[in-house]
């Protein structure tokens, strides 16, 4: 650790683009400076020492990330900061950031988080960027993490890497082979968070239900996500744990039903689709088709009628012809979809799909997905208002930015930042609190509630 008079003089400044798989990254970051007993700051001028988790995953990402440096850049000719570049487009492009960025002292890859200690304590080299094996690190319990953001919730990242051979997708090469966490270290990371303050917690990976596949391989006891979700089950003061990035041939009825049996494991899923086209689904090779995708919709619509659904599609992949595009959009128009994300291609180099002929124009794609986001935003409105006059618990995430009136609240069905909110009038409430609203009306993405309980109870008798 600095002695006392460092402690004071080191001053340092974050910046987190990408997932929220990078989110926790950055909190193991924020925790190794805090254990240094350095200071985070939150205006770049004041640092010295200047750090950004960069995302490499498509080309609006890696613009983003590029555009980011660039700017600490400008700030580090000022304060003679040093720049530190972390993460996935470091992992990626070592060798021609460090070439043509001369700005950058420091280059982490995505699996280096710790070495910003080394960096902190002025013995750090210019590129430590380790390779992505099965036994690359794996942040876990025992981590240096300190939460960002809102302290009612948290990420839990149980898995690192993937080992699917989509052909659109990166992710391999920046985050390595599948690497999953042991069931007792998420479980002591979820004990310590909840006696933190932490009411929600949502599991993240890149594929949830192969979490485990890889444990015995390395040596660990086998466990699969229903065991995971059992053992999670048991921690006291968690309120919801929420589920994302499920792969569709993997969500196996064992996990819906723990979704419907087990009161905190909230009655949400996000299941990246990315298609209903059987042929263009097979060019992504995502090793299912149209068949698979709604056997998955019908049977978490049987079991749990009222599980609210998110999912991602891809548009513009190469071979996406108009009449599969229809094809989409008359899925998605069925209403199925509680929440949906819509990507248009991005050539990756690396990946099968770079190779593959019969591309969609870039321009085309851009529209494509906001053709599809529309209908989607008609779904929402028909589903949203059907809600107005049913009551609905939320959790409270704190004063609205609307107005100081007001308070920013979630149901159930509603991930952190992603799926909308519930905005609630004529209520005192502390983030983290669960309280039960009326929806008194609707919007494309949002809903608005009152907490007149004793109104509520009146109309109920």
């Amino acid at each position: 650790m600095l002695n006392g008079s460092d402690a004071k003089r080191r001053k340092v400044y974050f910046v987190s683009l990408g997932c929220p798989k990078n989110q926790v990254d950055t909190e193991v970051m924020l925790g190794v400076v805090q254990n240094e007993g350095c200071e985070i700051v939150d205006e770049a001028g004041k640092a010295d020492t200047l750090v950004v988790n960069t995302c490499g995953f498509i080309d609006a990402a890696k613009e983003e990330s590029v555009d980011t440096i660039l700017e600490l850049a400008r700030v580090k000719e000022q304060t003679r900061a040093k720049l530190v570049v972390t993460g996935c487009l470091s992992q990626r492009y070592p060798d021609e950031l460090a070439a043509e960025m001369p700005e950058i002292d420091h280059l982490l890859g995505s699996s280096d988080m710790l070495g910003l200690k080394d960096i902190l304590r002025g013995s750090g080299v210019h590129r430590a960027v380790s390779p992505l094996g099965r036994n690359a690190y794996l942040y876990d319990h025992a981590a240096p993490r300190r939460l960002s953001g809102s302290l009612h919730r948290a990420y839990i990242k149980i898995a690192e890497g993937c080992d699917r051979p989509c052909a659109f997708c990166i992710i391999p090469k920046l985050r390595g082979p599948q690497r999953s966490r042991t069931v007792e270290s998420v479980v002591t990371e979820a004990t310590q968070l909840a006696a933190q303050g932490v009411k929600e917690v949502c599991l993240v990976g890149q594929d949830l239900t192969t979490y485990g596949t890889d444990l015995s391989e390395r040596g660990f006891p086998t466990a699969n996500l229903e065991e995971l979700l059992d053992a999670l089950a048991d921690v006291e003061k968690l309120v919801w744990i929420r589920l994302h990035y499920a792969f569709p041939t993997t969500t196996r009825g064992a996990i819906i039903d723990r979704i419907v049996s087990h009161a905190k494991i909230a009655s949400y899923l996000d299941v990246p689709l990315q298609h209903i086209d059987t042929q263009v689904l097979r060019r992504m090779r995502r090793g299912y088709g149209e068949t698979q995708v709604r056997q998955l919709v019908d049977d978490l619509r049987s079991r749990a009628p009222r599980i609210w659904l998110r999912t991602t599609m891809l548009v513009g992949h190469p071979g996406e012809s108009e009449t599969a595009f229809q094809r989409l959009c008359d899925f998605v128009e069925e209403g199925q979809i509680d929440h949906l994300g819509v990507f248009p291609w991005s050539r990756e180099d690396g990946t099968p799909s770079a190779l593959l002929p019969d591309r969609v124009a870039p321009e085309v794609a851009t529209a494509r997905a906001e053709q599809l986001l529309g209908i989607q935003d008609r779904v929402r409105e028909r589903r949203f208002a059907e809600l107005v006059g049913t009551e609905l618990t939320v959790m409270i995430d704190g004063e609205s930015d609307e107005s100081e009136y007001l308070l920013d609240a979630r149901h159930e069905g509603q991930a952190p930042e992603i799926d909308g909110k519930v905005i609630v009038c004529d209520l005192a409430a502390e983030a983290g609190e669960q309280r039960t609203v009326k929806i008194i009306a609707s919007e494309t993405h949002d809903l608005v509630a009152s907490a007149d309980l004793e109104r509520l109870i009146e109309e109920r008798d």
